[in-house]
């Protein structure tokens, strides 16, 4: 059953990606001045343009979004990759990895079953609380990117000393960061099994 699902999920993929690339070039025919991927602004193309067409739909909202995308999460990789970094380090000289090792168990399952495992609590921490500079950080980027979202409205009731939009902005992103730490705590019983106890 799970080869079976497996094999449907993949070719589902196969033929979604077969059916994005055929219509690649129609996309670029309706793309606004030759320029798929906007730069500035809500650059998407008008709905009359498009014809109905599935496929140039998915391109004109997807490519959209790629770049506000890559600099939102550039900001964390860095800091992530350091912190796991450190914790792979620390958790590799404990005693239970080397009774796994002792065990005779490869590197390759010692690392990711045991030391990973064990390594990503204190990086599960910091994502969770890394959300809600994410919602922060989504003003900066809205701003710069020229796009209409939460942050956009945020900056827009600052500036007309409007307080509905702040507090909404405020509960949405506390929220959130409520949220994204429930979701960490249970994620730690999934990583420690201490915790399930």
């Amino acid at each position: 059953m799970v080869v079976n699902i497996g094999t449907a999920l993949a070719f589902g993929f196969l033929v979604f990606m077969d059916q994005l690339l055929r219509n690649w070039a129609g996309f670029l025919d309706v793309a606004p001045q030759g320029r798929p991927i906007g730069t500035i602004g809500d650059a998407r193309i008008p709905s009359e343009r498009l014809e109905g067409n599935f496929w140039i739909e998915i391109y004109n909202w997807g490519v959209q979004l790629i770049l506000p995308t890559i600099v939102l999460t550039l900001i964390s990789i860095a800091g992530y990759s350091r912190y796991t970094r450190a914790s792979m380090l620390e958790t590799i000289n404990q005693d239970y990895i080397r009774t796994a090792r002792s065990k005779g168990l490869s590197d390759r399952v010692v690392y990711t079953k045991h030391a990973l495992r064990n390594a990503l609590i204190p990086i599960t921490t910091i994502v969770a609380f890394d959300f809600a500079a994410l919602l922060g950080g989504a003003v900066i980027t809205e701003t710069i990117f020229g796009w209409k979202g939460l942050g956009a409205i945020f900056r827009d009731g600052l500036n007309t000393v409007d307080p509905g939009p702040v507090m909404a902005y405020y509960l949405v992103a506390g929220g959130a960061a409520v949220l994204m730490n429930m979701l960490a705590d249970i994620a730690y019983a999934f990583l420690d099994p201490r915790i399930r106890r």
